[in-house]
């Protein structure tokens, strides 16, 4: 399994790194050919001649030394040398544990401990790096897409059964709150007078006529007719009732009823000198003017008005649509990028942080407290770098940490390999030469 991995990585590794992976090897059978071919030349040559001979196949030998030293020290730090169990080999393998530790300790303790990564804060301003960060309007949308979801889930908040019966309450509670004086004579005789006023009326008409017209609004009518009819003959009467119950009667009822009330109600929309506006509004305005002079009469019918709407009120439907339709359009406005409160979310929170960064006594107070924070964090969950580390460590195996090691330090490591042969041949050339003119 190990030598398919080696393989792989073998295959992934760049030409250059091969190359470079080779020289301590080449440079070792550069090292054993010279020597080889030194001493058969020497064999064949007269000893009066083999002086320089000598000294190269002695250089060549304490190259093949050096190279074969560097070679075995190289290899025992990953692995047995020739699959030998030498001691002192190994040593990365072997030593995995005592590695892992000393590497963590030197990232948690040294290379980024808290005073190291404090220095760095210091030298940092939080406010310049937002401020520039905050130009990519990308940026401003990832930033602004938690406060989207914020709201989103806030508008969920709508529907629920608590807070429409809240709204129903308030509602309630501001109808029974609501004065009734002189001021709202006079704010309800300018409602009377002003052109809304029409506008309302010609709604409301439009709406009934529409409701004459209704099968439900017949039925109604059919079954009130039946009732009084019952009640009548109840009081003894006997002529009327009989009339009443007769099916074509109070079909001609009806239909005269609902067609003569649609017929008025649309002529009151149409014709602004319609005498039913004017009744309503000019009533309107008497009354108004009963309640502006404090007449007792106006006022109790008033208060009596007033609590009948909030006996009969039915508003919880009423919120609950509302609020629902609330909820769809503001669902609907945080999915669109585009959409009027997305783009003013991300207005807002672009133009609101940089104003803030502009004044130099908040940008100062700002990076004070980035600072402050990560420095808290920072003294909170130091450990986290190390276990990190360690995790990430224990998490290769053994195979895999010294490969990776060797396709990091590899190429180093034959360069020093090939300088073991370089030098162990030159100092045995030196020596050579000593040996040779020192008496």
């Amino acid at each position: 399994m190990a030598t398919e991995i080696e393989a792989a990585a073998e295959a992934e590794r760049p030409p250059a790194l091969i190359r470079r992976n080779r020289i301590g090897t080449l440079s070792l059978l550069a090292a054993v050919g010279g020597a080889i071919g030194s001493r058969l030349v020497l064999a064949f040559t007269p000893p009066d001649h083999a002086a320089w001979l000598q000294i190269c196949a002695t250089g060549f030998e304490a190259a093949v030394v050096g190279g074969l030293a560097d070679w075995f020290a190289v290899t025992a730090l990953f692995q047995h040398p020739l699959g030998l169990p030498i001691p002192h080999t190994a040593i990365i393998p072997a030593r995995r544990a005592k590695i892992i530790e000393t590497i963590v300790s030197m990232v948690e303790k040294e290379w980024l401990s808290p005073d190291v990564i404090q220095k760095r804060l210091a030298h940092v301003a939080p406010s310049e790096l937002l401020a520039e960060w905050l130009r990519d309007p990308i940026h401003v949308e990832r930033l602004s897409a938690p406060v989207r979801d914020l709201f989103r889930g806030l508008a969920r908040f709508l529907t629920q059964p608590e807070l429409v019966e809240l709204v129903d309450r308030v509602i309630r509670s501001q109808l029974r709150e609501l004065p009734i004086d002189a001021a709202t004579g006079r704010w309800l005789s300018q409602l009377a007078s002003s052109p809304s006023a029409r506008a309302a009326f010609d709604s409301v008409a439009q709406s009934l006529a529409n409701l004459a017209w209704q099968p439900r609004t017949a039925e109604n009518l059919y079954a009130w007719l039946d009732r009084s009819a019952e009640y009548l003959h109840q009081e003894g009467k006997r002529l009327v009732p009989l009339v009443l119950r007769r099916r074509i009667v109070q079909r001609t009822i009806v239909e005269a009823a609902c067609s003569y009330a649609a017929a008025e109600l649309h002529s009151a929309v149409r014709d602004p000198e319609h005498p039913l506006p004017q009744y309503v509004f000019a009533a309107a305005r008497r009354f108004a003017e009963r309640l502006a002079d404090g007449d007792p009469g106006a006022i109790a019918q008033a208060e009596h008005f007033r609590a009948a709407v909030i006996e009969s009120l039915e508003a919880s439907p009423l919120v609950q649509d509302v609020l629902a339709h609330v909820r769809q359009q503001l669902e609907h406005d945080l999915d669109q990028p585009g959409g009027y409160l997305s783009s003013l979310i991300d207005r807002e929170l672009h133009s609101g942080i940089l104003d803030l960064l502009a004044d130099p006594e908040r940008r100062i107070a700002f990076d004070d407290w980035v600072r402050s924070t990560v420095n808290d964090l920072l003294l909170r969950h130091h450990n986290q770098i190390g276990m990190t580390v360690r995790e990430n460590l224990e998490a290769l195996e053994t195979s895999t940490l010294v490969t990776q090691i060797q396709e990091r330090v590899g190429a180093d490591l034959q360069f020093i390999r090939l300088n073991g042969a370089v030098v162990g041949g030159l100092i045995g050339v030196l020596l050579a030469l000593v040996h040779r003119f020192v008496p």
